[in-house]
């Protein structure tokens, strides 16, 4: 499916007469829960498009407990300029482009001619764009020529749909994450030591250093959570396999971390890129009988060929009887941003 140009699928025009704030500098800070998406739909598509939808966006983290990573909230668009519903954070307006209703009418004045004879044309099918009503705002759109082709690009664009809205989250959250400043002293601390760093987050301190063992741990608290790196040298890349990490995993939380292991009917694991390498992705499930303890965890296995130095990065949550996912995100994204650098004497 051809993609249109994304800057200007916003026939703004009737925006800007309609609601000043939303054109230019001037615009007010969005409101409402960063993983929550207001849909914009019709009531009687609401019934066909609901599971479709969920499906898309609701997708499930167990912590053990199962947390919705984004939760929708379906409304009228009678009420979109209720309620500071026009500056949520994440809203999606769905609907076929020219049914009889408030909802297409709507998304009729907010595409421009060129983008409606697109999806006419079957050319194209889904939008977003950022900062329309609101800071820190996205708007996405997906609409079609019938009902099927409504429910047919939804499908088809899904994957595309929501790593958007996971970017976009994730901008937020980077920001949130170093609102207060950043451990210059302890990422400095850690370049200069042990030949790797991450953009220590203010909170976040070095709990535990083994450098002879290759580990270090990063802990903040309130709730409790952590970032540990293991090294070690002399693994070749082709020893990498999924049973291989598993076992990893296991070996180093016995030592380090007082008998720690994965809960082995609650994990995920892939591979993705991460610090410019090819790596291992754990996700799931830790646990300590001995403390009767537990919560989520998400891993990075990786081996540098330049350095012949393998890595393995975790981070965690122990948070009972609260949300765990936000926590998780967040070290997760501050475990992102590691990097190797040159170790000074």
């Amino acid at each position: 499916m051809k993609r249109i140009n994304l800057r200007s699928w916003i026939s703004l025009a009737p925006l800007c007469g309609a609601l000043l704030t939303g054109c230019g500098p001037r615009l007010p800070e969005s409101v409402g829960p960063a993983q929550e998406i207001l849909v914009l739909i019709d009531q009687a598509d609401r019934e066909f498009l609901e599971p479709h939808l969920k499906e898309v966006f609701e997708k499930i983290l167990y912590t053990p407990q199962e947390e919705k990573i984004f939760r929708l909230q379906f409304e009228d668009v009678a009420n979109l300029d209720r309620f500071k519903n026009k500056r949520r954070k994440n809203i999606l307006v769905i609907a076929e482009l020219d049914a009889p209703h408030a909802t297409a009418g709507f998304l009729r004045t907010i595409l421009g001619p060129n983008v409606q004879n697109a999806v006419r044309g079957k050319r194209t099918a889904v939008f977003w764009k950022e900062d329309v009503w609101a800071k820190e705002q996205l708007l996405m759109a997906v609409s079609g020529a019938d009902s099927a082709a409504l429910v047919a690009n939804l499908r088809m664009e899904a994957d595309r749909l929501y790593e958007r809205i996971e970017d976009v989250r994730n901008e937020r959250i980077r920001r949130l994450i170093y609102r207060y400043g950043e451990r210059k002293d302890v990422t400095e601390r850690l370049g200069r030591e042990f030949g790797w760093q991450v953009r220590v987050a203010f909170g976040y301190r070095v709990l535990e250093a083994y450098p002879d063992s290759g580990f270090v741990v990063l802990t903040k608290e309130e709730p409790n959570r952590w970032l540990f790196v293991y090294w070690e040298d002399g693994i070749s890349p082709d020893e990498l396999t999924e049973e291989w990490c598993i076992r990893k995993r296991n070996d180093i939380t016995q030592r380090f971390f007082e008998q720690d292991r994965i809960v082995p009917d609650h994990l995920e694991i892939g591979q993705a890129e991460f610090a410019g390498k090819l790596a291992f992705v754990l996700q799931g499930l830790w646990e300590n009988r001995k403390k009767w303890a537990g919560g989520p965890f998400k891993s990075y296995a990786f081996v540098d060929v330049e350095t012949d130095r393998f890595y393995f990065i975790d981070c965690g949550v122990y948070s009972p009887n609260k949300r765990k996912e936000p926590y998780l995100r967040q070290i997760d994204l501050m475990a992102r941003s590691f990097t190797q650098v040159e170790s000074t004497p």
